[in-house]
């Protein structure tokens, strides 16, 4: 009886610690994912979030269907779709589905979590706000966020903010339960988490992904006082491109509390709405003959940023989306979360691929996830295939 009296006092007292240090976000991932058999999030995880509402079109525009007879894939690619559990893909080309699956108890009505897929989006949003004038892509931070001003910003620039080039160290690991990400995934107010955050050095000529730099562009997008995150993507592009189900976005609070995406994943959308994004990458940001985003800025999201400046080597980056060569060797880009979703465009073939799932393999060909071309050339069978 002591023993068990000595546990429940332990017990209490990390959970009044954990409140008293804010760290109590601990338990709500707790529940979140070991509860659930996970050992951290994943893409149905909706059910838990404060979320605000990106309306479908009030004219939605679904797919032609043209799916190819018989099953398109072979055994072999079968086979890893059951191991890395994949919930869904779909293969597009010309604004035509050739190939859409299903598993897990997924169908074309899920929503799942897009996790860093939606950095893409984040930066369209920016695209967006450029376009109009409201925001200079080479100007610097300072001009948005007063508190990146002299020494503390150094000068780091919107562009650079989009290149993952800001030399801020925010850290991006997803294993441990008190790192920047797990914070910011889990806990409220991630306004204030980044806010003590500076630039260390001159920024631009290192590339380092960390999902800190997308929540400071949604924070100089909420400067402009011209909505929300949400709010822009509705309007300027999830309505025009005909999506057909609401999408929703995970917030840091409740929605008449005023909260924040957490624009660096928890962005929930159907596996067929996911496609549009792929679609307007492939046409420039010209959606069925009305330009959304402008055709230059578009252009940039997918230029490598060694083609951009003479900073910085990298060229597997654009704006906020990973980039590669197909095996023809004709350019393609990637919208790509955590656990594997995947958004690929290939505008030479005018071809969208799709998947979503739960297990993401860790194994890389070069610089980019093998995941890219395995789920690549899938999709180019799948057109080899329709002829």
């Amino acid at each position: 009886m002591r023993k068990i009296r000595i546990v429940l006092w332990s017990i209490l007292g990390l959970v009044a610690l954990s409140y008293l240090t804010n760290h109590d976000y601990i338990w709500g991932g707790v529940r979140e994912t070991y509860f659930r058999g996970w050992k951290n999030s994943n893409i149905d995880d909706l059910e838990f979030r404060d979320t605000r509402t990106l309306h479908a079109s009030a004219q939605p525009a679904p797919w032609p269907m043209d799916v190819v007879a018989g099953e398109a894939l072979s055994e072999e690619d079968m086979a890893w779709h059951q191991d890395f559990k994949s919930a869904s893909m779909l293969v597009m080309q010309k604004d035509t589905v050739l190939y859409e699956r299903y598993w897990r108890g997924h169908d074309s009505l899920s929503l799942t979590n897009s996790f860093s897929a939606c950095k893409t989006v984040v930066a369209m949003a920016i695209g967006l706000a450029s376009d109009q004038g409201l925001i200079d892509l080479n100007a610097p931070l300072a001009q948005y966020l007063p508190r990146f001003e002299g020494e503390t910003g150094m000068g780091l620039t919107i562009q650079q903010l989009l290149q993952m080039r800001s030399h801020i160290p925010f850290g991006e690991s997803y294993d441990s339960p008190f790192g920047f990400m797990a914070k910011a995934y889990y806990r409220s107010d991630i306004r204030q988490l980044a806010q003590p955050y500076r630039v260390t050095d001159t920024p631009g000529e290192r590339w380092k992904y960390e999902g800190g730099n997308t929540m400071l562009l949604e924070e100089t997008l909420a400067s402009l006082g011209k909505g929300s995150l949400s709010e822009w993507i509705e309007r300027g592009l999830w309505q025009p491109m005909g999506a057909e189900q609401d999408a929703f976005w995970g917030l840091d609070a409740p929605d008449e509390e005023g909260g924040v995406e957490r624009c660096f994943a928890q962005f929930y959308a159907t596996t067929r709405d996911y496609a549009r994004f792929g679609k307007l990458i492939n046409h420039s940001g010209v959606w069925n003959g009305d330009t959304l985003i402008s055709p230059t800025f578009m252009s940039q999201l997918v230029t490598p940023i060694a083609d951009l400046t003479e900073e910085c080597d990298a060229t597997h980056y654009g704006y906020q989306i990973w980039l590669g060569k197909t095996s023809a060797g004709d350019s393609f880009s990637c919208m790509e979360g955590l656990r594997g979703q995947m958004v690929i465009s290939v505008p030479a073939l005018d071809l969208v691929v799709v998947r979503t799932g739960y297990v993401k393999l860790k194994a890389k060909r070069g610089v980019l996830p093998n995941d890219f071309y395995r789920c690549l050339e899938m999709g180019l069978r799948v057109v080899e295939k329709r002829g």
